[in-house]
């Protein structure tokens, strides 16, 4: 399976949702007020779903969502499951675009519309919700352009063939390090290359990812720059914008 939880999960309805939330926030306010602001998140993990499961709001905590295709395979970890839906825990000064990009991975993976996020740092309770209305159904159609891509990199597999293999799998508007890792995997080049921004190969070629829907043909002059100046001689530059997928060759002139 490409993507399993060990836990059934139901997509709920938002009026549903906001029923189950009334009845999960009501102990986070309780935790909050007599555990104040300065535990660990898994303490506060630990706590919520014990309250949640004594007064019958069935919880799974570290709930983990394996990710696989072929040889390779991802793990992620959420927080907690409530009645199936997502909540992430923080301890941070601020929720933070990331927490969000975090939690709606979450609800693609797990085919969920709602999620919230909740923070025990700051001096009053945070939170915030993170809803959606993409279905796997509108993820799963795609399109891969590759009118501006050159098929003569000389790597063990075809990118756009990759590429098209994940995106059927997994569907679109995933992580895109969960993309990019699986890429470079395929592409046999090491792991830790995942959080750079330019991951190189061993012709001189540069990979890059991005997830740009505005701006691109700014971003690809700034990236001919960056070519023209490097010791490369090309880019292989792979862009995720929402369902259609570009793949662009940049040359050293």
């Amino acid at each position: 399976m490409p993507i399993e939880i060990p836990y059934a999960v139901e997509c709920l309805a938002e009026t549903a949702f906001h029923d189950l939330d009334y009845k999960v926030m009501k102990h986070a306010f309780d935790l909050y007020n007599s555990m104040g602001n300065l535990w660990d998140e898994d303490d506060y993990r630990t706590r919520l779903h014990e309250r949640c499961n004594q007064h019958g709001i069935k919880t799974h905590q570290e709930v983990p969502v394996r990710v696989s295709f072929a040889d390779f395979s991802k793990t992620y970890f959420i927080d907690l499951l409530a009645e199936g839906s997502v909540y992430e825990l923080k301890t941070t000064p601020q929720i933070a675009k990331q927490h969000q990009s975090q939690t709606l991975n979450y609800l693609f993976l797990t085919h969920t519309h709602h999620g919230k996020i909740i923070n025990f740092r700051p001096d009053s309770l945070q939170w915030e919700f993170t809803s959606t209305q993409l279905t796997r159904e509108r993820r799963a159609k795609f399109f891969v352009d590759t009118e501006n891509w050159q098929a003569d990199g000389g790597f063990p597999i075809q990118l756009p063939d990759i590429v098209s293999e994940l995106l059927n799998e997994w569907g679109t508007f995933l992580d895109l390090y969960l993309y990019k890792e699986a890429m470079l995997h395929f592409l046999n080049l090491p792991a830790d290359n995942t959080r750079k921004r330019f991951c190189p190969a061993t012709d001189g070629t540069l990979f890059h990812f991005t997830s740009l829907n505005r701006k691109k043909s700014v971003y690809q002059k700034n990236l001919n720059k960056y070519l023209q100046a490097s010791t490369c001689h090309k880019i292989e530059w792979i862009n995720f914008d929402r369902n259609q997928i570009e793949l662009h060759t940049l040359s050293k002139k």
